[in-house]
């Protein structure tokens, strides 16, 4: 009888992440009203009203579906350029491959935006609200760059900018959703919950360890990226 194979621990994490964000589906599902405990977080939130400008500007990139297509498309066309192909083409996969189930996710669970007689609405977002398009799509993608310069880069200022900016984008992402009007509680945190369990599935590539590779290792051997939102 063959012994059973032992889940690795980057399956492990996405797996009790994505039954954590499941379990919040399920939740939502029985119950899409926001909880008292929603509403007051986010009255609470919205009360920090100097974090307007910097929260405003963390939603940015995702605020629309051609800017996201294009900055991940600049991300990844720099990747491949650079010699990362197979990396470009993993953070692609996690990129839009996290769109596209958060589409489908919102299709099932319908759960309704904030309401302007609830909070205030800094921007007016468009279709469901359950789970967060822009949580989603941060953490898959942005997260998944991160660990690509954790991994991959060597030590050095462009590694601490592309670390850092990958930090703060997907740290705080989930903040500027709530505090913008655009989402509850628990649409972001299923929506950090989905997005790190589809980067778990798919990111293998992006920091598989195979030491400082150059990029030269990836070629082949020839050769030598209120206002409207329509995603979120």
């Amino acid at each position: 009888m063959k012994p059973l194979r032992v889940l690795s621990l980057r399956h492990q994490l996405g797996l009790a992440a994505g039954l954590a964000a499941l379990a919040m589906s399920g939740l939502v599902l029985a119950h899409p009203q926001p909880w008292a405990w929603e509403l007051a977080l986010t009255r609470q939130v919205q009360g920090w009203t100097w974090l307007h400008g910097p929260l405003q500007a963390i939603s940015w990139p995702g605020n629309d579906v051609l800017r996201q297509g294009l900055l991940m498309l600049l991300v990844c066309s720099l990747l491949a350029r650079h010699g990362w192909r197979r990396e470009a083409r993993t953070l692609a996969v996690a990129g839009s491959g996290a769109f596209l189930l958060n589409l489908g996710l919102k299709a099932l669970v319908a759960r309704a935006r904030p309401a302007a007689d609830a909070v205030q609405l800094y921007v007016t977002a468009n279709g469901w609200s359950f789970p967060s398009g822009h949580v989603m799509f941060y953490t898959a993608f942005y997260g998944g760059l991160g660990g690509f310069a954790c991994r991959k880069l060597p030590p050095g200022s462009r590694r601490t900018v592309i670390l850092s900016l990958c930090a703060i984008l997907v740290g705080l992402v989930g903040l500027s959703r709530i505090f913008l009007g655009a989402h509850w509680l628990l649409d972001v945190v299923a929506g950090y919950g989905f997005g790190l369990a589809w980067l778990l599935a798919v990111g293998a590539p992006l920091w598989q360890a195979d030491g400082l590779a150059s990029p030269a290792a990836h070629t082949t051997p020839s050769a030598a990226p209120r206002q409207v939102e329509h995603h979120g």
